[in-house]
């Protein structure tokens, strides 16, 4: 006759199993918050991380695809929670093979042979230039077959003004960098029609970072003084930047705590200083 178990062990071994089972679910429970907070303290930190890097590479980036004898490269609205770069983000450029010497008149539509049309588009703003000489103007039209481009100039660095070596022909873009105050993230747009360097008409910003406390500029003159960017002649002066964010987690830590981090660089306007 085989014995059963009594109603006691019956009683203990489901008491040991309850309390195995509760010290399981304590240490799952415990281990869960760990990786909650953790997952939440890497994204507040990869958010300050991402402004950061964006903020230095356009910063060093100022400046690209613009004539060496144009000044204005940090651009009016630039100030403590917003950054306005003149830069050819897109890196469109290319050399015109047009007979020389070229005769360029503002006001006068003139037609350039170049090396390749790829980027350049109707409508927009683009600059002509060789060492200190440049021309800014409009794009009325582009054709690819032709390799050609037919522009009207708005500025020229002097009157008259002939190219004599071959010219670069270049975009005329923008970017920035900001802090949206009302939705508390970093956005970046940037300017495909500069026309206007004080309003360029600014793209639908994107997202970098969000739960963004603060983000702010700081402004340096070569003997690293600060400068404040409110006139072009202070402007003309900054030689280096520096961009520090602060983020907050995007929720609550398991102690009750909602942690910053805050992160800091300074760059410098790389192309500036070739001028």
């Amino acid at each position: 006759m085989q014995a059963a178990f009594s109603l006691l062990e019956t009683l203990v071994a489901t008491a040991i199993a309850i309390g195995l089972s509760a010290v399981a679910f304590q240490l799952f429970h415990q281990n869960e918050r760990i990786f909650r907070d953790q997952s939440l303290i890497l994204e507040m930190q990869q958010g300050a991380r991402v402004v950061v890097a964006q903020a230095a590479d356009d910063i060093r980036m100022a400046g690209q695809g613009i004539p060496p004898g144009l000044s204005e490269i940090i651009l009016p609205g630039s100030g403590n929670s917003r950054l306005n770069l003149r830069t050819a983000f897109s890196a469109t450029e290319s050399v015109i093979v047009s007979n020389l010497p070229l005769p360029v008149t503002a006001g006068n539509a003139v037609t350039v042979l170049v090396e390749s049309t790829t980027g350049f588009s109707t409508g927009r703003q683009t600059f002509l230039w060789a060492a200190q000489s440049w021309a800014r103007g409009n794009i009325n039209s582009v054709s690819g077959a032709a390799r050609s481009i037919s522009l009207t100039p708005s500025m020229v660095s002097s009157a008259p003004l002939e190219f004599v070596i071959p010219p670069a022909i270049s975009l005329d873009e923008a970017v920035a960098l900001f802090w949206d105050s009302a939705t508390k993230t970093v956005r970046r747009t940037t300017a495909t029609n500069t026309e206007n360097p004080a309003s360029p008409s600014w793209a639908p910003a994107n997202e970098l970072a969000a739960n963004v406390v603060a983000l702010t500029f700081s402004y340096f003159d070569a003997a690293r003084l600060p400068v404040i960017p409110d006139s072009p002649e202070r402007r003309a002066t900054v030689a280096s930047i520096e961009a520090r964010v602060v983020v907050r987690a995007s929720a609550v830590l398991s102690d009750g705590s909602r942690p910053t981090y805050g992160l800091s660089t300074r760059a410098v306007p790389r192309n500036i200083r070739l001028r």
